[in-house]
């Protein structure tokens, strides 16, 4: 027990360095390549950490969460440090790592006895036909609004959903089981998660409206800020909820 709760208080130790680092010069304005490489450092971190040697979960729960981490990677991989043109790339990754996710909390809504019906593959394909639902509403109203759609459009639009998806089924998880250290991890890491990306949105609108506002310049610097602040932590997050709760809070 001594051992464990060492490898987590040197992890945090690490990532709260990491993440004052990357925000001082994030802050400062100065040396953007430097900041970047802090930024993937600490996802690095993240996806290691899970993939350490881990007792007392299942090992589907495990290899969900390390996958869905191994994607998240090689999506910020993509994002930081290739080209622009392989954006959707990156966020096709996001998408594959989104859906992980939610299969991950259905596992572990069955794992807790939270839900038991119907099957993981019947769950994932109902929530995935759902979600293809509510895309193709967006997109028809996007269309309307005369903002043109691409693949990169589609994809983000989908990965979105799938997050505000894992975001609610999350924050329900959370509240059945009460007191669950691993609930409330993954709740609060996809709650960071949705304001990170909200902030992704309101830093990348003008490229696909015009932005006649003139405050949004400010608003735009702003959130080339918050995207990271929240981001980081939910990673981190979402990385420590591999650990169980005890017996006790187990139905």
């Amino acid at each position: 027990m001594k051992k464990f709760k060492l490898l987590i208080g040197v992890y945090l130790m690490l990532q709260i360095s990491l993440y004052a680092m990357f925000l001082i010069v994030d802050l400062a304005g100065e040396n953007a390549g430097f900041s970047i490489t802090v930024k993937f450092i600490v996802i690095l971190l993240c996806f290691l950490y899970v993939m350490l040697p881990q007792t007392g979960s299942s090992k589907r729960d495990y290899l969900i969460l390390r996958l869905a981490l191994l994607f998240t990677l090689i999506s910020d991989f993509i994002i930081l440090f290739m080209d622009a043109n392989m954006y959707k790339y990156g966020m096709l990754t996001f998408l594959t790592a989104q859906q992980l996710h939610g299969i991950r909390l259905s596992s572990l809504s069955s794992m807790y006895g939270a839900r038991t019906e119907p099957s993981l593959i019947d769950r994932f394909s109902l929530r995935l036909l759902l979600q293809a639902l509510i895309a193709a509403v967006l997109y028809a109203f996007l269309l309307i609004a005369g903002v043109g759609i691409d693949i990169l459009t589609i994809i983000v639009a989908l990965y979105f959903i799938s997050l505000v998806f894992n975001v609610v089924r999350s924050a329900r998880l959370a509240l059945l089981l009460k007191g669950n250290r691993q609930a409330i991890a993954l709740a609060a890491g996809f709650f960071l998660f949705l304001l990170c990306d909200i902030n992704v949105g309101i830093f990348n609108l003008s490229d696909f409206i015009p932005v006649a506002w003139n405050g949004y310049s400010l608003l735009y610097s702003i959130a080339s800020i918050l995207m990271w602040l929240f981001y980081a932590p939910s990673q981190v997050l979402i990385s420590l909820s591999i650990h169980p709760a005890g017996k006790k809070e187990q139905k």
